[in-house]
């Protein structure tokens, strides 16, 4: 009996051991380290001295206490050589499972699960190592921050993800979408032949057909648009940093077009070359005050006189033309410029309404207020510390601002034009009917005057749905206990019209074009003495 225990026990410590060889082998594999090799060639070495030792046992016969314990020893260390084994197996292919597990977290984005940036980039270099053409798409979802401050960031996420679940379902096998960050993603659309790459023009088709649907969230129905910048490899650019880089000016024009999509072109990077030394100019535009204010009238229309005047920026250049506002005001705003323009444009409004107030000119300036003004925390204070101080009445003044602006930031707009208006300050709803106010804000602000937007007043002789939403707009004015200004009035006619449905004031280049300063104190001084 204790001989075959004795036997027993070598055999089973044979067998740990030849069990061991498989694992020791498959983590040499794995790790490639030289130790596990020399440690599976002392294990296959081990098991022959077992083998030698069995057989040594067989041949004996008889069987004392110390060959027992050997036998138990040899049987040990073969269970130990197991257990080491198997163990290391275990813990290297769960280190291997973390590993990959990070390298795809590194890869994913944590919230929609989409590949993200760095994976994007990942995929565009081994196309272009393997000269495989591909199609490259941006897009930025529209409005995107309204809904987050309105709803809450909770809805904002939801919809992130249902944005790129539904893109996803819909996007060809050949594309693949990623997600950048906050409210953009990327596509990238495999393609066969460089001149195959105008499909991207299809794809971006595609996607805004499949976000043109209303998406539900607890029982809340989220609109959503995109605007995409595309281009493509080889035809376009070589690099993954170039191509990213066109794909982002494609995007910043379709968003400044609101086109929902646009293809990258050469000029576009001319454009973007023009802005950069715009932005750059305009530093030294400030400290030089290079800058100049001109004046548009705006009519009085129950007697023809001048009632007042908006004021517009002008920017002259050495060889006598002007850099367009719309093109430098946006660039300001872009590079948070603006504030100190229109600190400029509040010292100069000050000291020409002091000129006119001289000249016997009882006339109302209207001062432009920008997006990043509006959401400047210094806002207040500049306009207290340049107006304050002044000895003309507080109507002399009126600050416009868009409906646009006002959307922006709703509750930081609020109360902004509250602490102004409680100056004694009046401001002007600018462009209305072209933004996305509602009823209910035009009640809540301090509005005191509401602007027609030019869309609507140029066509209201021709086109009854204008006319009928200047009536409106003219009607609801009153009742909101607001004046009203008609812009973009162009003939004496439209001006006749919009006096008879009871609009107070027209401005447009029927009456003047803007003036510098001193044509239009004799623009107003002779206009003036005209309807006297």
């Amino acid at each position: 009996m204790l001989y075959l225990f004795t036997v027993l026990m070598i055999t089973c410590g044979c067998v740990f051991l030849l069990i061991s060889v498989r694992p020791v082998n498959h983590i040499y594999k794995t790790d490639s380290n030289l130790g596990w090799l020399v440690l599976s060639s002392l294990v296959v070495f081990f098991v022959f001295g077992y083998c030698g030792v069995f057989y040594y046992f067989v041949q004996k016969m008889t069987i004392n206490t110390a060959d027992v314990i050997v036998s138990a020893i040899m049987m040990a260390g073969g269970f130990f050589v197991f257990l080491v084994t198997r163990l290391s197996l275990k813990s290297m292919v769960k280190l291997n499972q973390l590993a990959a597990q990070e390298r795809s977290n590194l890869l994913h984005d944590p919230l929609t699960g989409l590949a993200n940036r760095a994976y994007l980039m990942q995929t565009m270099q081994a196309h272009i190592a393997n000269e495989e053409p591909f199609g490259l798409l941006i897009l930025d979802l529209n409005h995107f921050k309204q809904i987050n401050d309105g709803l809450g960031h909770y809805f904002g996420d939801v919809l992130l993800c249902q944005v790129g679940r539904k893109i996803s379902q819909d996007l060809p096998n050949t594309c693949t979408l990623y997600r950048l960050g906050s409210d953009e993603f990327a596509i990238v659309s495999a393609t066969t032949t460089s001149e195959n790459t105008s499909q991207i023009d299809n794809i971006a088709q595609l996607i805004h057909s499949t976000i043109d649907k209303n998406f539900e969230i607890e029982n809340h129905e989220l609109s959503v648009s995109a605007c995409i910048g595309g281009t493509d490899f080889p035809k376009l650019g070589r690099s993954a940093d170039i191509l990213l880089g066109q794909a982002n000016l494609a995007l910043y024009e379709s968003k400044k077009s609101t086109s929902p999509f646009t293809h990258y072109s050469p000029a576009l990077e001319t454009s973007a070359a023009d802005n950069l030394d715009i932005a750059t100019r305009l530093k030294q535009a400030i400290a030089l005050e290079e800058f100049e204010l001109w004046y548009q009238p705006i009519i009085d229309l129950s007697d023809g006189s001048v009632k007042g005047a908006e004021a517009l920026i002008r920017w002259p250049q050495s060889d006598g033309s002007y850099i367009a506002p719309d093109k430098f005001i946006k660039i300001a705003e872009q590079s948070l410029l603006i504030t100190q323009i229109t600190q400029w444009v509040m010292n100069i409004v000050k000291e020409d309404i002091h000129l006119f107030n001289q000249t016997n000119l009882s006339l109302c300036v209207h001062l432009n207020l920008s997006v990043k003004d509006l959401q400047s925390s210094y806002l207040v204070d500049n306009i207290n510390g340049v107006f304050s101080q002044c000895d003309w009445t507080k109507h002399a003044l009126m600050l416009e601002v868009t409906e646009s602006a006002m959307m922006t930031d709703v509750a930081r707009v609020k109360t902004t034009m509250a602490e102004i208006a409680n100056t004694g300050l009046a401001f002007s709803i600018d462009d209305f009917g072209t933004g996305y106010s509602s009823l209910a804000l035009l009640r809540d602000l301090p509005v005191n005057q509401i602007k027609i937007d030019r869309s609507f007043v140029s066509n209201i002789l021709k086109s009854e749905d204008d006319l009928a939403i200047v009536k409106s707009t003219i009607y609801l004015a009153k009742q909101l206990s607001c004046s009203t200004v008609a812009e973009g009035v162009e003939d004496a006619q439209t001006g006749q019209l919009l006096k008879s449905l009871g609009c107070d004031h027209a401005q447009g280049y029927y009456y003047s074009k803007p003036l510098k300063r001193e044509s239009f104190l004799e623009f107003a001084d002779s206009h003036r003495a005209a309807t006297q």
